[in-house]
């Protein structure tokens, strides 16, 4: 990495007391090292605070929001703080393995303006792998995206003079939106299936929250007229898997016709059978009742 190179690593956090240090250190200990990490805790009201000062890096640098502004405005801030040529994103639950920055500059350097890195590892809360995501990725970005296999911040990786900013509006599905804008804004973006992500599973996590349907289904009338039509089938699908999954029966199912009768090959894929299924039929409502 050429000396004029600087990592900015980005870690917003709220109460975020029992996981933040394993965060941080993930981060602190990688091949190349970052030139600072920032932690933006968005008016936490546990011991995350106490938890960053014991750390005592000097690499380590703590902002606090006055009120609780949400995750797009705290990586905004972020972003407008740091110093690096390059951005890492990391959220406070997650963690990265020691190489994940070394092998996402090697693109950022290259002039790649976003580099995600395909998340395969989930972990529990203390950090071990309980399952491994073996979906297929589409070697076509704009299916990869569109059908939203992209999103978690912890995976994201930017140079710092393309960076478009996280929309409020679309929370819990900023992170989606932001890939859909880069794309549609024409600007290059690096996909790397390669292992280095570990997201952290527990309760707390927006993508069970109701929230996140609507989130989608915002995104979906406000984007559906903008993207290039080969890719619309897919952006309909993941949005009536979305709505099944969280209970909206009518729209999940007439979306989901919508997307087969404009791609009908869709049906090949058996995950996407297999969810329409069990979302689509209540069918996990049933096994868990049973259990």
């Amino acid at each position: 990495m050429g000396e004029k190179s600087r990592v900015s690593v980005i870690i917003p956090v709220y109460n975020g007391e029992k996981f933040i240090k394993k965060a941080i250190e993930s981060a602190l200990n990688q091949t190349i090292s970052p030139d600072e990490v920032i932690v933006i805790d968005d008016a936490s009201t546990d011991k995350t605070c106490e938890v960053v000062e014991s750390l005592r890096d000097k690499r380590i640098l703590y902002f606090r929001n006055e009120v609780n502004k949400e995750r797009a405005y705290t990586r905004n801030r972020g972003v407008d703080i740091a110093k690096g040529e390059f951005i890492f994103f990391l959220d406070y639950d997650d963690e990265w393995k020691e190489d994940y920055v070394e092998s996402s500059l090697e693109y950022l350097e290259e002039g790649y303006d976003v580099v995600y890195s395909i998340p395969r590892e989930f972990i529990d809360e203390n950090s071990e792998v309980i399952r491994v995501s073996r979906k297929p990725i589409p070697r076509d970005d704009g299916e990869v995206i569109f059908s939203s296999l992209v999103g978690y911040p912890s995976a994201t990786s930017l140079r710092r003079e393309s960076f478009i900013k996280y929309e409020n509006e679309y929370i819990p599905r900023e992170d989606w939106e932001l890939f859909i804008r880069y794309f549609l804004e024409g600007k290059e973006i690096k996909i790397l299936d390669n292992r280095k992500v570990m997201i952290r599973e527990h309760g707390e996590r927006t993508s069970n929250n109701p929230r996140f349907m609507r989130s989608t289904l915002r995104l979906y009338e406000n984007y559906r007229e903008k993207i290039p039509d080969r890719y619309i089938p897919y952006f309909t699908l993941h949005t009536a898997l979305i709505c099944m999954r969280f209970g909206n029966l009518p729209v999940g199912w007439f979306l989901l016709f919508k997307s087969v009768l404009r791609k009908p090959s869709l049906l090949r894929n058996s995950r996407n059978i297999v969810n329409a299924l069990k979302w689509g039929l209540r069918v996990d409502r049933f096994i868990k009742h049973i259990k």
